[in-house]
């Protein structure tokens, strides 16, 4: 089975009827009957009577939704007897106020979460993508400043990038800018935190576009194939990728909630909070409409195709020559 994710539980929730509001990358309001707003703890196994306990006392304001692969008795029984919401992902059930929701058909979904259950790194990724950025050394204090991590964090980060970096007397830079951006897309893991699928049936630049102004208020910048076509336009785009600080209403857009099969935008709140750090950095002190051309290259691979590698290097050939004109 896949991993549990907070993605194929929103996917699920919306399939089955449960119109859904997130509120951050672990936060959600599901809309049934009113307003109920939930933390979402996702687990790879059901919990025990002794982790519910404890996951509730540490929850804020008591209101927990669970996301697990399998209902279970005691989640069941938990679930009636205390303030707890479960979605059982590859049981494809969700159990809300003692009420049982399942979609009317199979559910598509795609796991997004950082791909090990260790703590991400997303300094380390933001520093990678900052060094990118220009061939100009800067010191662990420019960098930190530059990606919103502490300078100690800089240091253990271009530790563990060997020869890929270069100390000189004013600071670190990139030795060569290719096998770098490699290395990114090979680990990066993706931004975590919940994407809630749209699908409306403008052109996929135009939903991007509409989206984008929609969220101004949230940051929103764009990716994946959206965003490369600010970059190093290529092909043409089949979904929009969109990031945003908090979740967006795209109803009152034109846009309906959708499975990860059927959607043209994918709207997340990230988990990774370098995204914009670094979109800043790279659009030089204006307003940044898309992420980074890291973080967009990775999300062209994780959106697909046939020709999804040579999209990628359009833009990664494009970051190469960007970087040694800086």
């Amino acid at each position: 089975m896949d991993r549990v994710t907070a993605d194929r539980a929103i996917d699920l929730l919306i399939a089955s009827g449960v119109d859904v509001d997130v509120q951050g990358a672990s936060r959600v309001d599901l809309l049934r009957d009113g307003r109920r707003s939930v933390e979402m703890k996702v687990r790879q196994t059901p919990a025990t009577p002794s982790q519910i306990a404890r996951d509730l006392r540490q929850t804020e304001g008591g209101q927990l939704l669970y996301v697990v692969p399998r209902m279970t008795p005691t989640l069941r029984s938990a679930a009636a007897e205390r303030d707890l919401a479960v979605v059982a992902v590859d049981d494809g059930v969700a159990l809300i106020d003692g009420q049982e929701f399942r979609p009317s058909a199979a559910v598509a979904t795609t796991p997004t979460l950082p791909k090990s259950s260790r703590r991400t790194p997303w300094g380390r990724f933001a520093v990678m993508r900052a060094l990118c950025r220009t061939r100009e050394p800067r010191t662990q204090a420019q960098l930190a400043d530059e990606v919103g991590i502490t300078q100690a964090a800089v240091s253990q980060s271009v530790s563990k990038l060997n020869d890929l970096v270069a100390r000189g007397s004013s600071g670190w830079s990139v030795v060569n800018v290719r096998p770098l951006a490699a290395r990114f897309l090979a680990d990066y893991p993706g931004a975590g935190g919940i994407g809630v699928n749209w699908f409306a049936l403008d052109p996929v630049n135009a939903q991007a576009e509409t989206a984008l102004n929609a969220g101004l208020a949230e940051n929103a910048i764009l990716s994946g194939d959206v965003g490369a076509d600010r970059i190093a336009p290529w092909r043409v785009p089949a979904k929009a990728i969109i990031y945003a600080a908090a979740g967006l209403d795209l109803a009152k857009a034109g846009f309906a909630h959708t499975t990860a099969e059927r959607a043209t935008l994918e709207l997340r709140v990230p988990a990774d909070p370098t995204l914009w750090p670094t979109a800043n950095a790279y659009a030089g002190g204006q307003r940044p409409s898309t992420a980074d051309p890291l973080i967009v290259a990775h999300d062209i691979l994780r959106t697909g195709g046939s020709d999804a590698d040579e999209a990628v290097e359009h833009v990664v050939k494009q970051l190469a020559r960007e970087w040694g004109a800086r």
